[in-house]
């Protein structure tokens, strides 16, 4: 399978990469599967990662601030409204044939910037990643939110299919939370304080990308 690249580190390239991020892109009405788009996801994600036959994928996210749907649910002592992102994209790629030993879940995140963030603390070390996402989501990742947020090299793999633009909204958003973000483990509870109180201000609705 050919991977379609979009730059991020200068000079990384794809044969440098050794871990994959896919963030979520929302759940179903009644936040128990994937979106279609969640799935395209996935599905690029472990096509590249048997390519590269090496690293982590970690699955990122929870749901948004908007989004109330789902029955409760306690999963390793946590309450949580409907099943998380993350959950759903392992239980995808397990399905599919990845093995479970080398997937990451992480179900906290918010909105982008708090996956990147949170994600980066998975890996358990420094090196390059490979963020599977759509076009019109990685143009916002890599221009805005990975130099912010990531401690690692990383580029971009372009899902197919996806919106061709995304919301206006999304880019300024994303810059007020990213800005002047404290150093260390302070970045993630003061992001994710900024994005669940920003994306309820906004008022906006259904999925974060």
């Amino acid at each position: 399978m050919e991977f379609e690249v979009l730059p991020g580190t200068p000079g990384l390239t794809l044969a440098d990469v050794t871990h994959v991020l896919i963030p979520g892109y929302g759940r179903d009405a009644d936040a128990t599967a994937l979106t279609s788009g969640g799935v395209d996801r996935c599905r690029t994600a472990l096509a590249l990662h048997r390519s590269l036959n090496r690293g982590l994928i970690v699955c990122s996210g929870y749901k948004s601030p908007a989004d109330h749907t789902g029955a409760p649910q306690s999963i390793d002592g946590c309450s949580y409204q409907g099943v998380p992102e993350a959950d759903l994209m392992r239980a995808w790629l397990v399905e599919t044939g990845a093995d479970p030993a080398s997937i990451r879940v992480e179900r906290r995140s918010v909105d982008t910037v708090t996956n990147l963030l949170r994600s980066d603390l998975w890996f358990g070390d420094e090196r390059p990643v490979a963020i599977v996402s759509h076009r019109s989501h990685l143009r916002r990742i890599l221009s805005v939110i990975a130099p912010r947020t990531l401690r690692r090299p990383y580029l971009g793999v372009v899902v197919p299919g996806g919106p061709p633009r995304e919301n206006p909204a999304l880019l300024p958003m994303s810059r007020l939370i990213t800005a002047f973000l404290p150093g260390g483990a302070a970045a993630v509870p003061e992001a994710t304080r900024r994005a669940d109180r920003l994306w309820r201000a906004a008022g906006l609705l259904g999925r974060r990308s």
